[in-house]
């Protein structure tokens, strides 16, 4: 891709609507719900004040997934969240493929039709009356391993994670990553965030480079965006997650990272 279509998306607009070929824009964010502690936490939806589960975890290997809600009204025809689409890689070679999950509750378990190595976002796409998009929690789990590789906490109708997989496919060009304290605990909080980088998620799942380090806190400068120039660059297969440390414990952060995917050639 020449120099003129790099320089037309610099305005913003070519690559988010997909006028340049080969170019994928991705914003991810993510949110601990009063969940970042003192040990070393990633930003995601099961990163609460009780301490449910700090660091997520990859599936070890490409895996189906039960898809089930912690609401019976999560269903279709249900008061709560029908219908999902989720987004991951079935391999570290493939690019990124998404399907339709038609929900069953709590009751029954829907089971994904592809296997994935990684699912990193998954959203609701029709909803009931309940006013709210779901009612439950609604759980990704990888089958044989049994982690959770996804969660939508109830009422917010997708994840809020911020971590992504890319794969062998492609490279990723990080523009920036944010974080800040959504609220102020009884004394003043400090967390150092990082961007993490996974260089070899098709060899070992668990082991992560710091890439960047920063500080925000709860009293002065709760939140700030870092960009980088030139952009930070991750080629695939590889995870990027941001990840957070604090002088306290269960402090709520949201922190994210927007980059662009280019295909290699």
């Amino acid at each position: 891709m020449g120099h003129s279509a790099w320089d037309y998306d610099m305005q913003g607009i070519g690559v988010p609507k997909g006028d340049v070929y080969g170019f994928k824009a991705v914003n991810k964010f993510g949110r601990a719900p009063e969940g970042i502690q003192v040990t070393r936490t990633d930003v995601w939806d099961r990163a609460d004040s009780n301490g449910l589960q700090s660091i997520w975890l990859a599936p070890t290997e490409a895996r189906q997934h039960i898809i089930i809600s912690s609401s019976v009204n999560d269903t279709a025809g249900g008061t709560g969240m029908r219908t999902l689409r989720l987004y991951g890689l079935p391999n570290w070679g493939t690019k990124e493929v998404s399907e339709e999950i038609t929900l069953l509750g709590n009751v029954s378990t829907v089971i994904t039709a592809t296997s994935y190595v990684i699912i990193h976002r998954m959203k609701g796409l029709t909803f009931g009356t309940g006013n709210s998009a779901n009612l439950g929690v609604i759980h990704a789990v990888a089958q044989a391993d049994s982690t959770v590789t996804a969660q939508i906490n109830a009422k917010e109708g997708q994840t809020q994670m911020a971590i992504y997989g890319v794969p062998s496919s492609q490279t990723a060009f990080i523009t920036q990553y944010y974080a800040t304290v959504n609220k102020a605990q009884g004394a003043a909080a400090s967390i150092n965030m990082d961007l993490a980088a996974n260089v070899e998620p098709d060899i070992q799942s668990t082991s992560y480079l710091v890439k960047n380090t920063r500080g925000i806190q709860s009293t002065g400068n709760s939140g700030d965006t870092w960009d980088f120039n030139p952009f930070f660059t991750c080629p695939g297969p590889c995870i990027l997650k941001v990840q957070g440390i604090a002088n306290t414990a269960d402090v709520e952060v949201s922190a994210g990272f927007d980059l662009v995917l280019v295909d290699n050639d």
